[in-house]
């Protein structure tokens, strides 16, 4: 199995002018660090070095999943390069994750656990169910939430057919995760987790491809650009991939 931010107010006084100076408008507010983290899975390996370097720094208590994305994340960029220092840093992962069982936690932990068997494929015997248990206990708790039910349409579509997988599997988890990821409310606390949108279309065009629906997974990948034109999973990988299949 194979394998997921001071601003300035300005002010301009005009002395002996009896005229009102034109408005001048402040300086929009950079946008905070636990908003910066909700782009994580979508900046390059640079950028998440960056932010996971200030969510070290950081003692805001709501940051420990931030860390934990920023570090799959990472894993994900890394292992080609430098696989002994990102299955290392994934194994600090797994294990900060452990104990956590909140639903985002559990389905991240599920896609941690399919990155570590690109590490040792022979481990899937073990770690597939356990992911897979771990997905389903997670969409059991919020079975509405988009970033559950990417992380489940993703392991499925690494999950051979035999095994109940592929892409056919995938395509309604992933039509789910779009679909919630388009109705979610924005949360209150500033650490909840946000993200989806951008991520829930890319995977379903990659199912899409996979599954021969050409014409949708185009769609689907102009709409994931609009959401996020930078997002270099779909243009180094799902764009391509998409033009190879057409």
């Amino acid at each position: 199995m194979r394998h997921f931010v001071l601003f300035s107010l300005l002010t301009l006084s005009l002395a002996a002018q009896e005229v009102p100076s034109a408005p001048v408008a402040a300086a929009a507010p950079a946008p905070t660090l636990a908003r910066r983290a909700q782009a994580l899975p979508r900046l390059s390996t640079e950028a998440v070095r960056q932010l996971q370097g200030e969510l070290a720094l950081a003692t805001e208590p709501g940051k420990a999943y931030a860390e934990s994305l920023a570090a799959y994340t990472l894993v994900s960029h890394t292992r080609g390069q430098d696989a002994k220092g990102a299955e290392a840093l994934l194994d600090r992962t797994l294990a900060s994750l452990k104990p956590r069982r909140d639903a985002e936690s559990l389905a991240l932990h599920a896609a941690c656990l399919g990155l570590k068997m690109g590490f040792s494929p022979s481990s899937g015997m073990v770690l597939g169910p356990r992911a897979a248990g771990l997905l389903a206990e997670a969409r059991e708790l919020a079975p509405a939430n988009p970033r559950v039910l990417t992380f489940q349409g993703i392991n499925l579509l690494h999950t051979p057919a035999f095994f109940g997988g592929g892409a056919k599997a995938a395509l309604p988890v992933l039509q789910a995760a779009v679909k919630a990821a388009q109705a979610e409310v924005a949360p209150t606390d500033p650490w909840a987790p946000t993200w989806g949108r951008a991520e829930s279309l890319a995977w379903l065009a990659m199912a899409e491809i996979e599954a021969g629906e050409l014409a949708s997974a185009k769609a689907h990948v102009d709409q994931s650009l609009a959401v996020d034109p930078t997002y270099g999973f779909v243009r180094a990988v799902v764009a391509p991939r998409l033009k190879g299949a057409q």
